[in-house]
């Protein structure tokens, strides 16, 4: 497997009177300028591109300046933001909930919400569908994904209901995964007033003024072993980034949840639009 090269970008706290403003130290890239001025994240991007590097990790306080955060997007730059982690750790973020709500999955009806038909959507699914006392899977691809069912229940015994009816899909189920519907897409859903929505595409809201249930867009991480995602002032870097940029590769899902298992990483806090969100 091929380690991809990342930069580590860290706003430093102290002003630097002389010397570089912008600095690299091995994967490291030290800025002492404001990067709300538009030269100075143009001195910064023609740095990553020089390096033939497109994946950064930015620190917690330059997660803060959306021109940065734009600009690297606009540029084709990954920026490692705990998506594609969440993805593969949605069992543990479920499982937290579920602890700290005090629900019991056998009781609960359950919605996936996804359209992107991949092999880690079917193994949530398939481990989901065992736990809960029902699950429904929202789709715009229905015929896809019944073979998919029909398969699931011939070699595994398992039966899901495979829906998109916008008035009925979501209507019962008290705990939804939207795994990549939009909010334009997911608003036109009818959905229980007082469900919980684990949302990984993006920052979701609903518009519906009777919803009175939780979403959840962001979450961090605890690590048990630090080793794994250690660096000098691993501190100033969200701990779900660096653990993403560690983990990721092409892998399948089983393999990444070993990876994730081995790693005693536990959820440390969920956020929702207003910030932290307390259960």
């Amino acid at each position: 497997m091929v380690k991809i090269k990342t930069f580590y970008i860290e706003k430093m706290d102290k002003h630097k009177l002389f010397g570089k403003k912008i600095e690299i130290q091995n994967d490291n890239i030290k800025i002492w300028c404001d990067l709300e001025k538009e030269k100075n994240i143009k001195k910064l991007i023609n740095k990553i591109f020089k390096n033939d590097v497109n994946t950064v990790i930015l620190d917690k306080t330059l997660w803060k300046c959306e021109k940065l955060v734009n600009t690297l997007y606009s540029n084709d730059i990954k920026i490692f933001d705990g998506r594609w982690l969440e993805k593969h750790m949605a069992i543990d973020i479920l499982n937290y909930i579920i602890s700290k709500k005090e629900i019991i999955k056998a009781e609960t009806e359950m919605a996936i919400t996804v359209n992107e038909i991949t092999e880690l959507s079917i193994e949530l699914i398939k481990i989901l569908a065992k736990q809960y006392k029902k699950l429904v899977v929202v789709t715009n691809h229905i015929d896809k994904l019944r073979k998919i069912e029909k398969d699931i229940h011939e070699k595994e015994g398992i039966l899901i209901i495979v829906s998109n009816n916008k008035n009925k899909s979501l209507m019962k189920s008290q705990i939804i995964l939207n795994m990549d519907f939009n909010k334009e897409l997911l608003n036109q859903y009818k959905i229980f007033d007082e469900a919980i929505i684990i949302n990984i595409e993006g920052d979701m809201k609903l518009d519906s003024i009777r919803f009175q249930g939780i979403i959840i867009n962001d979450f961090e991480i605890e690590t048990g072993r630090k080793d794994i995602i250690w660096r000098e002032d691993y501190q100033k870097y969200n701990e779900k980034d660096l653990l993403e940029a560690n983990l990721y590769a092409r892998d399948t899902f089983k393999n990444i949840r070993k990876k994730i298992q081995k790693s005693s990483i536990s959820i440390k806090s969920i956020y929702g639009i207003n910030g932290i969100i307390n259960l």
